[in-house]
């Protein structure tokens, strides 16, 4: 499954292009770029906008998530006050404009209309799950965000705020056209492939298997606020992944920034980041062979292997996380232990193939009907997914795992539970909801 980057000079005029919009939702054609792409085709767009999500998904989109979640350690400059959760609405505004916004969801929007007007239903479907993936994560992160009225150009400037539980019902209704799409001759000439495809090379099937996923974890975020998410998921986990599958970009690794991890890029021109705390201690403690692949003992400001080197792959979701969230929902599901624990010392498995490929640790933490817990499950799906923002996005649905604030941190002893809105939002769009603090709950984080 290893996906190799080869084809950039699309991808490297989408970040160009984006790199130099000061706003999220329009461009005003002003000092017109040359490379600027003027008449797109889906398959000229497809690889730009799937590196750029990846770009952004191992960036700041996952440093954030990793500070708060102890994961990692902020050791100097901003990083260490992200630590402290001392963050402004500065902070956050390059992941939201030049990041999700410009950088990824407007190309997606582009992706999709085109698309669509040119008959090509199966690139409409891969930028709809492109879509849904990354406005999934926005809302996640902030609650109310733009989408209805976001990337019409110059005639919206202003888009309104959308409640987040109708943009859930939006990231379902884009998952469920794909898959429709993506289930269908559409009789296009031009079909998505290891050409423009850097993620599946045109294996629909897959695209198919990574929608149904994502539906699968996004019911599961609504239990606290849905009666049927846990029906809703389950459902969904059956058409999911299976064991070895999962949806990530591979990078090649070269001198050139545009082919190398993001995390690696910025340890290489940063390194204010430490890789200790709550995770690194856990670990260490249990004798987990993962250690030595997502920690570099000899110094703690470099990842190890597994995620730090310059061809580490960003995931975006992987069969073991699946296998995790159908723990957690048959765990809800009248109490099914038996089918927990099950799905549970399936996900660990998975985990321990996917990171040492060794299974044998897995009798160390293995669970059966009479024992499992959700903590059991959180806890190891926080080790599983090391650097992925879903271990925010569970702790704040169910308080695992149980952290502690650092001394001096600025909530008072809280951790954070949202992020501002950036400060080009408060600047520009009347719009903009007032921020409050980070302790604000997301719709679907309920009391």
């Amino acid at each position: 499954m290893l996906r190799t980057i080869k084809y950039l000079i699309p991808v490297l005029i989408l970040v160009i292009a984006a790199g130099g919009c000061k706003r999220a939702y329009f461009y005003d054609g002003i000092n017109e770029d040359p490379s600027k792409l003027h008449n797109p085709t889906p398959s000229s767009m497809l690889a730009g906008v799937e590196l750029t999500s990846a770009y952004n998904w191992g960036g700041d989109a996952s440093r954030f998530p990793s500070l708060f979640m102890q994961q990692t350690t902020g050791a100097a400059n901003q990083s260490a006050n992200y630590s402290l959760y001392n963050l402004t609405p500065d902070d956050v505004d390059n992941m939201w404009n030049g990041g999700f916004y410009a950088g990824i969801m407007s190309n997606c929007d582009t992706l999709i209309k085109i698309a669509l007007a040119d008959g090509q239903l199966h690139y409409a479907a891969i930028g709809m799950v492109l879509m849904a993936t990354n406005l999934g994560q926005v809302t996640d992160f902030w609650g109310d965000v733009p989408y209805s009225e976001a990337f019409k150009g110059l005639n919206n400037t202003s888009p309104k705020y959308d409640k987040q539980q109708a943009l859930y019902d939006t990231i379902h209704a884009l998952l469920d056209r794909a898959i429709t799409y993506l289930s269908t001759d559409d009789g296009a000439a031009f079909q998505p492939s290891k050409t423009d495809d850097l993620m599946y090379k045109g294996d629909l099937t897959m695209w198919l298997k990574f929608a149904h996923s994502l539906k699968a974890k996004f019911y599961l975020h609504t239990v606290k606020v849905n009666s049927s998410a846990v029906t809703n998921c389950l459902a969904q986990v059956a058409e999911g992944f299976e064991e070895g599958e999962g949806a990530f970009i591979d990078f090649v690794g070269s001198t050139a920034v545009t082919t190398q991890n993001p995390w690696f890029q910025f340890n290489d021109q940063r390194a204010d980041i430490t890789f200790d705390g709550y995770l690194n201690d856990l670990m260490y403690a249990a004798g987990d062979p993962r250690y030595s692949v997502y920690f570099d003992p000899s110094d703690s400001t470099l990842l190890g292997s597994l995620y730090g080197s310059a061809n580490s792959p960003v995931y975006f979701m992987s069969y073991d996380e699946l296998k995790f969230i159908e723990a957690e929902a048959q765990l809800r599901n009248g109490n099914n232990t038996a089918g927990a624990a099950t799905a549970y010392n399936e996900a660990v498995s998975a985990n321990l193939k996917r990171t040492v490929n060794n299974t044998a640790y897995l009798a160390n933490v293995s669970k059966t009907a009479a024992n499992i817990t959700l903590q059991d499950i959180i806890v190891q799906k926080y080790i599983a997914l090391f650097l992925s923002p879903e271990t925010w996005t569970d702790w704040r649905r169910t308080g695992y795992p149980v952290l502690t604030a650092p001394s001096g941190n600025v909530l008072n002893g809280s951790l954070p539970r949202s992020l501002y809105y950036p400060s080009s939002e408060v600047r520009y769009n009347t719009n903009t909801p007032s921020n409050t603090t980070l302790t604000r709950r997301v719709w679907w984080d309920a009391q």
